[in-house]
């Protein structure tokens, strides 16, 4: 059962490093306009906080992957709605707080792209992809002939 977790957890954590280096990637292809002294001072002041919103990205993803490893308590795996909030308790909760910033500071009505729009963008791909990975871990957990072998 350990390897099984294991390999789930190695899977997410790659994944989540894969998105942190398109993410980095993104910030890095972000076009800025030509200006005056201010506005280059701007612009490097938002790739600074750019760069820093994917360094908490990356630590988000490591504390939502160490979250999976609770189900190797029994109690856990064997209930649908824990292991659920395994995977996708703490993804939920980060997409529904960067939404809920975005919707208080009216950071929508704005048509350029801001740093919150392509933290949800990659938050909510973490979450379909972690989404895809519960549903597979189910189907391994409740296959009849997946025997769990107890170390002692």
């Amino acid at each position: 059962m350990n390897k099984v977790i294991f390999r789930f957890w190695l899977i997410n954590i790659l994944t989540g490093i894969a998105l942190y280096i398109i993410f980095r990637i993104v910030i890095s292809e972000t076009n800025h306009e030509d200006g005056d002294f201010w506005t280059w001072l701007l612009q490097i002041l938002d790739i600074l906080l750019n760069l820093a919103y994917s360094f908490i990205y990356l630590i988000a993803m490591a504390i939502c992957s160490s979250a999976i490893f609770l189900n190797v308590i029994d109690k856990i795996r064997n209930n649908v709605y824990l292991s659920f909030l395994t995977f996708l308790g703490l993804p939920v909760c980060g997409v529904i707080f960067i939404a809920g910033v975005m919707i208080t500071e009216k950071l929508l009505e704005h048509d350029e792209v801001t740093i919150f729009r392509n933290l949800l963008t990659f938050s909510i791909a973490y979450l379909l992809f972690t989404t895809l990975q519960f549903l597979l871990f189910r189907k391994k957990i409740n296959k009849p002939d997946f025997i769990e072998v107890k170390s002692y």
